[in-house]
């Protein structure tokens, strides 16, 4: 039965006392926050008493003694306090300055600790961005294609933030330009949350090959089905497949072959769609929603309007997801509807916000 006289706190056995010096052995060894504030109020519940045993209300007040503690045990030295005997002096020669030089140095490296940390965290990957919004997630790592991703991201982004996700055994690779999460597959769950796919604004899949991408596509469409996905393949029949489960995923496939027939007909005509979809030479390919409010425009004036007012070049207008669904350069009499989307050269991307939208109805002059 157990002995009611024994305190709970009370150390039974000399296992019970061994494990207890462990933990306070590993607090110490390992200046853990809990353990730096305990020694702190020990050394200044030890201190205050050792004054008020000499020096009295003088410096020993309560509203007096944090001010006197922190100015000593970090050598500031007012001296508009100080102990008037021998013994109180010695106590803050030998006591309190030494302690509190010790405590505050023992802070300066917990804090130095904390962030190199974090910093180590996030450069191994092991960081959350589930905070994030309207961030672009790229998944996979190919070296310097996916670097020339980043620098057309944020030739084109506003400052949106970039989240890579990789399954090399790596460190982040552009620290001064993403974020960076790593897990053993790229289709693992927690590994796409901490991404931050839930609220992401887009997804752009490079895999090592059309399966890998394959299976990330369905992935991220599990965790966020209404992302918008933009995936490369090599086979079209593998992106067949993502786009039979996520109707939102847009396939791109190489057409290093139509360019060159292209160019071999009219020389020079692989200039142009470089630098239409470059971000970093103007002027770029850009796409613009119809505002969702009844509006029935005629291409022929919407052409005119933007390129009088906005100096952008309409090319052509979707109005659906599929590749039949976009007709470019459209006759004039095309009636581009709420829900459409218009696609358009300019130097810079117009902002949905402050376009007139019934300046498109009217004549330029």
């Amino acid at each position: 039965m157990r002995n009611p006289s024994r305190s709970p706190w009370q150390v039974h056995t000399p296992r019970q006392l061994a494990a207890l010096g462990r933990i306070i052995y590993r607090h110490i060894a390992e200046v853990t926050w809990p353990a730096i504030g305990i020694i702190a109020l020990v050394h200044y519940g030890t201190s205050w008493g050792l004054m008020a045993l000499t020096e009295g209300e003088d410096i020993a007040a309560p509203s007096v003694y944090w001010y006197f503690y922190l100015v000593t045990s970090t050598t500031v030295g007012y001296g508009d306090l100080s102990p008037s005997t021998t013994f109180g002096r010695f106590v803050a020669v030998f006591w309190v300055m030494p302690g509190g030089i010790a405590l505050f140095t023992s802070v300066v490296a917990k804090v130095v600790q904390s962030a190199s940390g974090y910093w180590r965290r996030q450069m191994r990957g092991l960081g959350d961005y589930r905070e994030l919004s309207d961030h672009t997630v790229i998944v996979g790592w190919a070296g310097d294609r996916t670097r020339r991703m980043v620098s057309f991201l944020r030739g084109d982004s506003d400052g949106r933030a970039i989240v890579l996700v990789a399954d090399q055994s790596m460190e982040n690779p552009m620290p001064d330009q993403v974020q960076f999460v790593r897990g053993e597959t790229l289709t693992d769950a927690n590994v796409l949350d901490r991404a931050g796919v839930a609220s992401a604004g887009r997804a752009i899949i490079l895999g090592r090959d059309d399966n890998e991408t394959l299976a990330a596509g369905l992935a991220i469409a599990a965790r966020n089905p209404q992302l918008h996905i933009a995936a490369f393949f090599h086979d079209e029949a593998v992106s067949d497949l993502l786009k039979a489960h996520c109707p939102r995923a847009e396939c791109l496939l190489p057409m290093s072959i139509e360019l060159l027939v292209r160019t071999a007909n009219d020389p020079g005509s692989s200039r142009v769609p470089k630098t239409l979809l470059s971000t970093l030479v103007h002027p770029t390919l850009y796409s613009l929603p119809v505002p969702e409010d009844g509006l029935e425009i005629a291409f022929g004036s919407l052409f005119r309007v933007l390129k009088g007012r906005y100096h952008a070049t309409a090319l052509g207008v979707a109005s659906g997801q599929g590749n039949d669904a976009l007709m470019l350069n459209p006759p004039d009499d095309r009636i581009v509807r709420s829900g459409d989307v218009i696609y358009y050269m300019a130097d810079r991307r117009l902002n949905l916000a402050s376009i007139d939208w019934r300046s498109f109805t009217e004549k330029v002059g």
